[in-house]
């Protein structure tokens, strides 16, 4: 087989002539000179149709593709400048690159595939390139397969809305899951109201009107968008972060309990020394209350029998932190009630958390009172934000993967591609090449 033939088919390119290939052993690179057929001469980079030169100079260009094995090998060709009717001026297409890279197809494909698996100190050390040539990478390919994400707003029903953060010092994103097809159609940086807003702009009157379900946490900020932009939108809470606020409230009684607990003892005459006589012991009130958390946060069947041992611990010698723990149960077991009976027990409860006396619970129960209606469409719908922490559990992945983001921008276009069909077009793509 000739030369120019192998390398042509090593380089997996149409419409295109070898010219010539040299080997630069300094650098171990090997720099293949090619020409574009005619046919595929002045074409527009956007549209692909044929127009006229815009000038008679040319500009010689270099293209990265992929190595044969340790050697780099580069594409070099001259290109034209031509006037698009459409476009206007720009460099003609290269069958082997896209436009505005300086890699070729395959290189960004197989970058881009080994990206969605690797972290990108790996991949730049693989594919010799710098790290934040990567993040681009991702970006380009992400507007390559999607140059429009508006088309992830089509047929919008229920969706959930959650923040997380993805650097230190309170560096948030707002991530928006569309429930039904299970992928992310909108990720901003920051959170408030105002980024929220943002995404409600992008949204058609029409598609607006057609949310009739949202998922989110207790957030005020969420509820002031949701009032302003979805009037016919109905909201729901989820069931994990209210009953996280019951958890909260047990552990600010438990540490309540136990500081009384401490401040008693200290006010105990002092024993004397030597081994207490039988029947003297007496009771330790506030040795294992720091070992409480975990027995009181966690549900009944998951308790291990050191921690069903402290349960009855508290039941015998704190009666205000075991009834706390009861209506945290007793909240828990809400969400768990049929659709007929939501209400009613919703009411039972929190008629019998203000009444309990209990600091911590009684501001809860005015909390719930809130969010009353949004607490009971939870049940009633059976949608909750389970997805999108999901969502959030593989950002942070992804963030750990990168050894943190740098350039916001690409992190987002990074979630687009992981949490939406395109990572599996990305995949189909690279194994069937």
């Amino acid at each position: 087989m000739a030369l120019k033939k192998l390398l042509k088919s090593i380089l997996n390119v149409n419409c295109i002539k070898i010219i010539n290939a040299e080997f630069d052993h300094v650098s171990s690179s090997l720099y293949i000179r090619v020409e574009i057929t005619k046919g595929q001469r002045s074409r527009c980079p956007v549209c692909g149709r044929k127009c006229n030169g815009y000038d008679s100079t040319t500009e010689y260009r270099s293209w990265r593709a992929l190595d044969f094995g340790a050697c780099t090998v580069y594409i070099l060709s001259n290109v034209n400048r031509i006037q698009c009717p459409v476009h206007g001026i720009h460099t003609e297409q290269v069958p082997w690159a896209h436009h505005h890279s300086g890699f070729t197809r395959e290189f960004e494909q197989q970058a881009a595939y080994l990206a969605l698996h690797l972290n990108r100190t790996e991949v730049s050390k693989l594919m010799r390139i710098n790290w934040r040539t990567v993040g681009m990478l991702l970006s380009r390919t992400k507007d390559r397969l999607e140059p429009d994400s508006s088309i992830r707003f089509k047929n919008l029903r229920r969706i959930g809305i959650d923040e997380t953060s993805y650097r230190k010092g309170h560096k948030y994103v707002t991530v928006v899951v569309d429930h039904d097809t299970n992928q992310v159609i909108w990720v901003g940086k920051g959170t408030g109201k105002e980024v929220l807003s943002s995404f409600f702009a992008l949204l058609t009157q029409e598609q607006r009107e057609s949310i009739e379900l949202v998922s989110a946490d207790g957030a005020r900020w969420i509820q002031s968008c949701i009032e302003e932009w979805l009037p016919n939108c109905e909201r729901c809470i989820d069931g994990f972060h209210v009953v996280q606020w019951a958890i909260d409230c047990m552990d600010e009684l438990r540490k309540e309990v136990w500081r009384e607990a401490r401040q008693e003892k200290k006010t105990q005459p002092k024993r004397k020394r030597g081994r207490p006589r039988k029947g003297e012991e007496g009771k330790e009130t506030a040795k294992h209350g720091k070992s409480y958390k975990y027995a009181l946060g966690k549900n009944p069947e998951n308790l291990t029998e050191h921690q069903q041992s402290c349960l009855d611990e508290i039941k015998a010698m704190y009666p205000r932190m075991f009834r706390g723990y009861q209506l945290k149960e007793g909240l828990r077991k809400v969400f768990q009630c049929s659709k007929e009976t939501i209400e009613k027990e919703l009411k039972a409860w929190l008629s019998w958390a203000c009444r309990s006396k209990l600091k911590p619970f009684v501001e809860l129960s005015k909390k719930i009172r809130r969010h009353k209606e949004a607490i009971i469409a939870t049940v009633r719908h059976g949608l909750s934000n389970a997805r999108i922490e999901s969502i959030n559990n593989k950002i942070k992945v992804l963030i750990r993967k990168s050894y943190g983001f740098r350039n916001i921008q690409n992190l987002i276009d990074m979630i687009m591609i992981v949490c939406s069909r395109l990572y599996y077009e990305i995949k189909l793509s690279y194994e069937l090449r």
